[in-house]
């Protein structure tokens, strides 16, 4: 008997339906509980979006502001312990595509059940520069579910004040 084209195209289907393809999960809508003003809510791409999965990669979009920025913050909550390797984290102008140098990282403890990630910039990064911070050899969380970080900048002004720059609901599976 010889094979039709019917036979080999089911042959097909069935081959490409067992290979595992990675998913990116991207950010969507917040339906319930997000931020008051939309424009709050920021985007992120993540590689892999399974509890437990790791060596991931994790990128957060943060808009462009009116001024220039010397330190960012993330502030997290206690699911993402030992999540980070501080030194896979990278700051890129989303601009031009270029990693800008980082003079240092610090995690801190705030409360038991939420912490903070802060980034020095070795210059200070120009007004109206869209950034992308990129975590590689990121850790997903143990559970699955919705997960919410924020993001603070500090301005280069004379007396500067840590501003809100937006949060993100991250979601594994």
């Amino acid at each position: 008997m010889r094979p039709t084209s019917l036979h080999l195209s089911v042959l097909l289907i069935l081959i490409l339906a067992s290979v595992p393809i990675p998913a990116q999960a991207q950010s969507g809508y917040v339906l319930f509980g997000g931020e008051k003003d939309p424009d709050n809510t920021l985007r992120y791409t993540l590689r892999n979006n399974r509890a437990k999965a790791r060596s991931n990669q994790l990128d957060l979009e943060i808009k462009p502001h009116n001024v220039a920025i010397s330190e960012v913050q993330l502030s997290y909550p206690y699911f993402f312990d030992n999540s980070f390797d501080l030194n896979s984290i990278q700051v890129i102008n989303e601009r031009t595509g270029e990693t800008l140098p980082v003079e240092k990282m610090e995690t801190e403890e705030v409360d038991a059940k939420e912490r903070t990630l802060t980034i020095v910039m070795q210059t200070p990064i120009q007004a109206d520069v869209p950034l992308r911070i990129r975590m590689q050899n990121f850790t997903n969380p143990r559970n699955s579910g919705l997960f919410k970080m924020q993001a603070r900048y500090l301005g280069t002004e004379p007396n500067p004040l840590y501003r809100y720059a937006g949060s993100w609901y991250i979601s594994f599976n």
